[in-house]
């Protein structure tokens, strides 16, 4: 495959080529009839001229016409022929009589003009043109005699051919000088191209994705598309800071209970122990285990939503049934901590999605509420349509959330206060799985938080079209 410098040299070439071969049949054409054109007047000119010199008492070629009309110079061939055809005379580098065709004679019976015509000479081809000598008599024009003037074709050819070695020759030239021009620019053209691939080389060896190509100001092609690999550079490096953030939070959230279950496990062989300790320990362990189990899930709930799997097809789906099974699936541990739980709903609201990932959204809101209010707060889940969306809002009566708390809240690992996530189980994902699951349904989220008044959380989403 021939790179792209090399198609543009060779585009313009055949171009140019093409043009200049155009131009030069063009021009050659138009040559070549112009010669024809000046070549029958010189032609009708000089037998014109021979005629005026043509008299009823003397129809012979006069020596000093030859001069005047330039027979050699010209190498024109001229003679004069009386009313019957006859050559009365001729010049002399006239070695034979020229015919006199059928065709010259009627054009000069007929209307009394002259006639121009191609005819087989000596040494080729001839152009010959005749003029009939008119002498009023008896009241109408009477021929007198036949005046002719002749120049070989050879002579045209010969001015033509010169002209086409010319034109040859500078469609050559033309040729030449385009492909060595476009070269010279194609280089200057595509140097900022070059960089660019220099820059993206030494980007893809290196260990760094913050250098960035140069984006030159007088190209605006390259520009933008160096700026578009920019752009997409900003995306990787990003997106790699955010997998390298991700992979040091798992890691972190994952050792933290792996640590304890192997200490605890360290402690309790250490020495022979009751059985009562030894229930203790594999509570304790259980508990740590839960803990990876839900972290575990969360991950991986994660890493579908990023690959874009976070929704199987999608279907109707009652977000009011939704919520209610939520509520009697926490039913236990909101009573076990003292909490209220509420649903106000208006009627179906059916929205186009997945009822399992739905399931989750709602089940992390509530999860988040009820972990974070104290006793004898109440959990509420309202549900409304308007024309387009479905609503629905999730609000505690709890202590609330600090405003500069609140543009991080659905970050990956962000914990509002962590020693009292540490003590929930809370490894702050759940927010930002809620995220992702919504705006793979197509929806969006917002919270709004004061402190000592509560939290809302709010969810918008596309209705299910009408069937």
């Amino acid at each position: 495959m021939k790179s792209f410098k090399s198609r543009l040299v060779l585009s313009v070439t055949l171009l140019t080529a093409a043009v200049s071969a155009f131009v030069a049949v063009w021009a050659y054409q138009t040559a070549s009839d112009a010669l024809a054109g000046d070549m029958d007047r010189l032609l009708r000119d000089r037998a014109y001229a021979l005629s005026k010199s043509v008299t009823p008492m003397n129809l012979r070629l006069q020596p000093w016409m030859e001069s005047l009309l330039e027979t050699d110079k010209l190498g024109l061939l001229v003679q004069v022929l009386d009313a019957e055809g006859k050559v009365v005379s001729r010049s002399a580098n006239l070695i034979a009589d020229m015919p006199f065709s059928a065709a010259a004679r009627a054009a000069a019976e007929t209307n009394l003009t002259g006639f121009t015509e191609s005819i087989p000479g000596i040494d080729g081809e001839i152009r010959l043109a005749t003029v009939p000598v008119t002498n009023f008599r008896n009241g109408e024009n009477q021929i007198l005699a036949y005046t002719q003037a002749a120049l070989p074709e050879s002579a045209r050819g010969k001015r033509l051919r010169g002209l086409a070695w010319g034109l040859a020759g500078a469609g050559l030239a033309a040729v030449v000088a385009a492909w060595l021009v476009s070269r010279i620019l194609a280089r200057t053209w595509l140097r900022s191209v070059d960089a660019a691939v220099d820059s993206a080389r030494r980007i893809g060896a290196g260990e760094t994705l913050r250098e960035r190509l140069f984006v030159p100001k007088d190209e605006d092609e390259v520009a933008r598309l160096a700026g578009a690999f920019n752009e997409l550079l900003d995306r990787l490096e990003s997106a790699h800071a955010n997998q390298q953030r991700f992979l040091a939070d798992a890691s972190h959230e994952l050792r933290t209970p792996l640590t304890v279950l192997r200490g605890e496990i360290e402690v309790a062989l250490r020495r022979e122990r009751p059985a009562e300790e030894y229930r203790e320990v594999l509570e304790s362990s259980r508990e740590e285990i839960e803990r990876l189990a839900r972290l575990t899930e969360n991950l991986l709930s994660l890493a579908r939503s990023d690959a874009g799997e976070a929704v199987a097809a999608p279907e109707p789906v009652d977000l009011a049934e939704v919520c209610r099974k939520v509520v009697d699936s926490l039913a236990n541990r909101a009573t076990s901590k003292r909490i209220g739980l509420s649903v106000e709903e208006t009627g179906p609201v059916i929205v186009s999605g997945d009822s399992l990932a739905l399931e989750r959204i709602v089940l992390n809101l509530v999860e988040n509420a009820i972990r974070y209010s104290p006793a004898g707060e109440t959990v509420t889940l309202r549900t409304q349509t308007t024309d387009k969306e479905a609503v629905l809002t999730v609000s505690d009566t709890g202590p609330g959330i600090a405003p500069e708390h609140l543009p991080h809240l659905f970050e990956r690992f962000y914990r509002v206060d962590k020693a009292r996530a540490r003590e929930h189980g809370g490894a702050g994902l759940g927010l930002a799985i809620v995220e992702a699951l919504v705006h793979a349904h197509g929806g969006r989220v917002s919270v709004a938080s004061e402190v000592g008044q509560g939290t809302v959380f709010t969810l918008s989403l596309p209705l299910a079209a009408a069937s």
